[in-house]
């Protein structure tokens, strides 16, 4: 068994197997009549600047830009014990993944006390209807879920409603009663829009229910969605981390830029892709002039610009290893020989570079990982298969509990997916994961992350940044190592990313740069990393 398949079969069938948990929390026996809850405590008490913000929130709130990691989740919470003072209450809430939604549940029961149920699209719809579901007083649930079973049947009066300028009068006279007083929306970003969630939030609305969505993600800003979001809620609040009610319980972050030799022959083949590109370039303009779109997928030639650009940035970006399996490597242009590599193809020289050392950024990343002292660590890498190689290099110095692994559902199912977090919470020190774990999902608390390669946008960077050292009161330096390869685009990407996110974001980090000492490496085969 490979150790990819070895670890997959751990989180099936070891100790934080979701399936294990899900059935504590999924439906199992019918609910007979309409029930509500009361939330007479919470498990945890808020900050300063989180109580000020929950005295500020009118009926129907968006609390929009919240850095993550500083308790939208416990304000929700808050909410609800507010709003369930005086009479009980019925809560739905949405989350936008089934891990999400474990997490989301498993929080109401132990949080808040209350009998929480969650009611996924894995149930099929015929025993959501037998058992009831919607008649419990507190469910976690996905958008689409809830929508089919309870808004599909108003379908064409919320896409006319979606087209108006005010769809909660419109709504008003057509909608029967919303079945929950309050709905709680997770992730909202995802929300706006031609989707089932903004259709829950038109009808809850216009129904009388109460409702708080929350968001990190100021994108919402945008005056297009901004339009969107006043049709549905009486208040907005944005929030930065630079309020000094914030910041003050922020722990410091460091980001340290660690730069890295590149392999002299991986630099040889980053800087042939770069003038294959530079002549595909040349080619497109000589066709379809200088004002050719950029990104253009629609002619062979600009597809086959794309791909070779992507395999170069990959390539250092994740390290050589992880574009193994790119079908880029089929091109006729990678397979000619070429003065400049003294003869050999592009593909010859990429086959000798990963040869010699597979990955120069998993060196890297293991080195900080055993130089450093820490609780838990996260490590963020772009590319599947570079978080496979990465943690089959981990999982041979340390035991695989000690090793939670979180990739897209491509490769790992959503059970496997949520299974994986709970692993990291419960046990494990160090989590790989690729970009799923960088929005929609509570990671636990860590106090040291690895980026293999920059981010590529904002938002990732404030995901990646908000999910460490989140305990309150816990103030001490959180660092970031962000590995870049020398003699690449990589210092720049970062820099230039770290400035949007100040821009946009409106704060600022400490930099530090660093350059890394050579790394004693025993890579000298890829057997045991290529499936």
């Amino acid at each position: 068994m490979s150790r990819w398949k070895e670890y997959l079969s751990f989180l099936d069938k070891g100790p934080h197997s979701v399936k294990v948990l899900t059935s504590n929390i999924a439906p199992q026996s019918p609910v007979p009549k309409r029930e509500s809850v009361s939330i007479h405590g919470l498990n945890y008490t808020l900050w300063p600047f989180q109580e000020k913000i929950l005295r500020g929130m009118g009926p129907s709130t968006l609390i929009l830009g919240l850095p993550t990691g500083l308790g939208k989740t416990y304000l929700a919470g808050a909410k609800l014990m507010r709003d369930s003072k005086e009479r009980p209450i019925r809560v739905l809430f949405l989350v936008p993944s089934i891990p999400l939604g474990v997490q989301q549940t498993i929080f109401a029961k132990t949080m808040l006390n209350v009998n929480a149920l969650f009611v996924s699209g894995e149930i099929p719809p015929q025993d959501r209807e037998r058992l009831n579901v919607w008649n419990n007083g507190f469910v976690v649930t996905t958008p689409q879920t809830f929508y089919n079973d309870n808004l599909s049947v108003h379908e064409e009066s919320l896409k006319e409603a979606r087209k108006l300028e005010d769809p909660i009068e419109y709504l008003s006279s057509l909608m029967d009663e919303f079945p929950y007083d309050v709905v709680i929306a997770d992730e909202c970003q995802r929300y706006i829009g031609n989707t089932d969630g903004y259709s829950i939030l038109l009808a809850a609305r216009a129904s009388g229910s109460r409702i708080l969505a929350l968001s990190a993600t100021p994108q919402l800003h945008a005056p297009e969605r901004l339009r969107e979001l006043r049709k549905v809620f009486d208040k907005i609040k944005i929030f930065s981390v630079e309020d000094p009610g914030i910041k003050e319980h922020m722990p410091e972050r460091l980001v340290v830029m660690e730069r890295i030799k590149t392999p002299k022959k991986l630099l040889r083949v980053y800087r042939a892709l770069g003038t294959l590109s530079r002549s595909y370039q040349f080619r497109l303009r000589k066709k379809y002039g200088s004002g050719h779109k950029r990104n253009c997928t629609e002619h062979g030639l600009c597809k086959a610009l794309l791909a070779v650009k992507l395999l170069k940035f990959r390539m250092v970006e994740d390290g050589a290893s992880s574009v193994i399996h790119y079908k880029t490597w089929r091109f006729k242009d990678l397979k000619n020989k070429r003065k400049s590599l003294n003869g050999e193809s592009i593909h010859q020289a990429y086959t000798k570079a990963l040869n010699d050392i597979f990955n120069h950024k998993i060196s890297a990343a293991t080195h900080i990982l055993r130089s450093e002292l820490y609780k838990k660590a996260i490590v963020y890498i772009e590319s599947v298969m570079g978080a496979k190689h990465l943690a089959a290099v981990l999982h041979k110095n340390r035991t695989i509990e000690d090793i939670a692994v979180l990739v897209g559902k491509g490769d790992m199912n959503m059970d496997q997916q949520a299974s994986a977090l709970i692993h990291f919470k419960e046990h494990a020190k160090i989590l790989v994961c690729t970009s799923v774990g960088e929005e929609g999902l509570d990671i636990p608390s860590a106090d040291l992350e690895v980026w293999v390669d920059p981010p590529n946008n904002p938002g990732k960077w404030i995901q990646r940044f908000g999910r460490i050292l989140r305990q309150p009161g816990d103030k001490k330096l959180a660092k970031i190592f962000a590995l870049v390869s020398m003699q690449t685009h990589e210092k720049r990407k970062l820099l230039g990313m770290k400035n949007r996110v100040e821009e946009i974001y409106g704060f600022t980090q400490r930099l530090k740069t660093r350059i890394s000492k050579p790394i004693p490496t025993d890579q000298k085969t890829m057997t045991e990393y290529i499936e």
